[in-house]
Formats: structure tokens, sequence, C-alpha cells
């Protein structure tokens, strides 16, 4: 049991965070001098606060994190407590030493914040593989029931039928992001993905770079932030990771990575998952899942951009959601009909079974498909300014 602290944060402000930061510390490091203390605050989330204290050496650092306004209506806080102890238990998260009224403070992850450059270094993306795979393994929840579709469809039901700035609707309007619209998308999506047939296992589902932690010292990756940990379609994961190399604040979905790199990593990936030698993985296999990830991408667009609307109408943070939502909005439905549109083709030949001694990897059998010629994002970039 995760203890709770009758202690709120004021994370609207530094002296605020910094005030309620030490109350926390208080209980969870007494011993700590507060005129001791050192304190920095991060500022590349985009939903909560976050402030590191430290009293010494910054690796003993303790993170307090504030949630973001209203971000309870539609995350369980209570399941992402559950969830951490879950994936520190499973070696792969940090300790969590207490909740608050609106936040949590947690153990510090040594390393950086991966970049969008430091991404498609060789040594990093194999360690994000070597990671993703071990994450994958984690027990946790019901592997019968992806998060998606129902995750999305709670998002749709807390946005409002329109806005109550004109303005703000006539944005939506023009740019075909009604919340009718978003269901009808999300049903058509869930019609199209869901037989598919795709692996379910416990899923991170945010995997952003700001949410790996890159630590050059040990040559190793770590993820962050549980928010929407949960059981979800296995290719979706990396389909989210795949579609974040385009970034955030500026957008450019042309550094989506190219077919040679999907396949270089999904390779190392399933030799991770599997417990296999690289050589082991057959072609077909890696087409197979490049073709499934493929088509996830457009369920990662759709759910981000129904996220951005519904943050727009409640986080105080400085970024223009608005127009964050409606550029991955544009990308689903520019790539929407080569992705429906794209076959998976049954093999002529079985390719090598992948086998291990876990039950949770994926066999190749008479059933497995590839694919061919499959779309990649245009070249040409899209940039959105954070200038709200």
């Amino acid at each position: 049991m995760v203890r709770t602290l009758a202690v709120v944060v004021d994370g609207t402000t530094e002296a605020g965070l910094r005030a309620g930061a030490k109350q926390v510390l208080a209980h969870i490091r007494p011993q700590w001098q507060h005129h001791n203390l050192h304190f920095k605050t991060y500022t590349e989330g985009v939903t909560n606060t976050l402030v590191g204290v430290w009293c010494g050496g910054q690796s003993e650092q303790v993170l307090v994190r504030v949630y973001g306004n209203n971000t309870h209506l539609f995350i369980d806080r209570q399941q992402e407590i559950n969830t951490m102890k879950v994936v520190h238990e499973a070696g792969c998260g940090p300790e969590v030493f207490a909740a608050f009224t609106n936040g949590l403070c947690y153990a510090f992850t040594s390393g950086v914040p991966l970049t969008f450059r430091d991404v498609t270094k060789e040594p990093v993306w194999r360690a994000v593989t070597r990671k993703a795979a071990r994450f994958h393994k984690i027990q946790a929840g019901d592997r019968q029931k992806p998060m998606l579709f129902p995750k999305l469809r709670q998002f749709l039901s807390l946005l409002p039928d329109s806005c109550t700035d004109s303005k703000k609707q006539r944005r939506v309007e023009a740019r075909g992001c009604t919340k009718q619209q978003l269901v009808r998308l999300t049903d058509e999506l869930e019609s199209h993905l869901v037989p598919l047939g795709c692996p379910v296992v416990f899923c991170h589902n945010d995997l952003v770079m700001r949410n790996i932690v890159w630590d050059p010292d040990t040559i190793s990756a770590s993820f962050i932030d549980y928010e929407y940990a949960a059981p979800n379609f296995q290719p979706f994961d990396i389909a989210n990771h795949f579609n974040e190399y385009s970034g955030m604040e500026e957008l450019d979905f042309s550094l989506y990575p190219s077919p040679g790199m999907q396949r270089a990593w999904l390779r190392s990936y399933l030799a991770h998952y599997c417990g296999l030698p690289e050589e082991k993985v057959s072609t077909e296999e890696v087409e197979l899942w490049r073709g499934w990830v493929t088509k996830f991408t457009l369920a990662s667009h759709l759910f981000w951009g129904v996220w951005a609307f519904l943050q727009a109408c409640h986080s105080s943070i400085d970024f223009d959601y608005f127009e964050y939502g409606f550029l991955r909005l544009a990308e689903y439905n520019k790539r929407k009909q080569e992705v429906f549109d794209l076959v998976l083709q049954p093999n002529a030949s079985p390719s090598v079974a992948l086998t291990s001694p876990s039950s949770a990897c994926i066999s190749t059998s008479a059933n497995s498909q590839t694919t061919a010629n499959i779309p990649t994002p245009a070249e040409a970039p899209t940039t959105v300014n954070n200038t709200s």
C-alpha cells in the first residue's frame, strides 16, 4: 500500500511548487534539512508539473509530480499507482514513495530524456527495443481487454458537443474535427483494426521522447510516466513510438522512420521479445509486424488528436493543444485511405517459427501475413509553433 499524504501542492507557481515539495519531503525524507535542498523544475511535460528535489548529491533526487488540471476526469490515478508498483516490481520502473492529494512522489530515474536527434543513433534505438520487449512481457491487467478504443471513447464522452468559444468552434468545424466526426472516425478505425487479430500485451502507450530516459553510462533506456500504461494491441506501442519521431512542438512527419529503419528496429525488438538471435527472426515476421505497425499509426494519430482537444478544454499549460490536435487529425486523414488499402497478404510458405521459453512470444504459422509497398509519410514537413 502506497501511503497517502493530506498535502496539496500548488503547481502553478515556482514558489508554490517548491513549498509544496518541501511539505511532501518532510514525510518522505524527514532527515533532509530544508535549507540544504536543491530543486530542478522539469519543463518537458505537457500534462503535469514536475520538480526534482535532493539534499547532497543529485543522484539522491526525488521527484514530486503535480497532476494537470482536471486530468482525474480521464486518468485513473489509483490505477496509475497500482501500475507503477507492478512495473517497479518487474524491475522496469521507479519506486513510488507516496501519493498526495494532487500528485505523486517517486524515485528519480538516472539518465537524460531522449532527444529526437539521439533516438536515431543505433546504441540508443537498440536500447529502446530491449526495454520495450521487456516491458511488453510484464504481466498486469486483463490482457484480453485492450485499452485503445474504450479510452478513446472515454475521451470523446468528456468532450463538449461544441465549444463555448465561437471562434474555437469555427476552427473545429473548419478542420473537420467536431465531436460527431471524431466518433465516426473511431467507429470506422475500430472496425478496421480489431479484425487484424493483433496480440495484446501490457503496453506503455505513451512512448514519446520525454518519457524515455537514456543513460549513456550503462547504454540503457528506461521508460517513465505510466498514466496510460495498460494492456493494449502490441503494435500500437511501436507505432506510437515511431510517430513520435516527428516531434511535438514542431511536427515534421517526414521524420517518421524509413522502411529500412523500421525493419532493423523490429528485427531487434522481436529478437529480444522472443529470446532469439536476430538472424533467427524471419523476414516474413518482420514484414508482418511492419504492416501491423503501419496500420496502428492511424490509431496513434486519432488517440492523441482527441486527447489534445480534451486537454484544450482543461489544461493550464502553455501549449496550443487545439493546433496540435488539428495536425494529428490532418495526418490521420491524409494517410487513412492508403493505410486502409494496405492488404496483408498470406505467405506462400510459413516463416521460421519464433519460439521462446515465454508463452508471450508470437509464433508464425501458415496464417502469417507479409506486406509489400507499405506507405510511409510524405516528405513535406508540417510544423506547428507553440504560440498559445
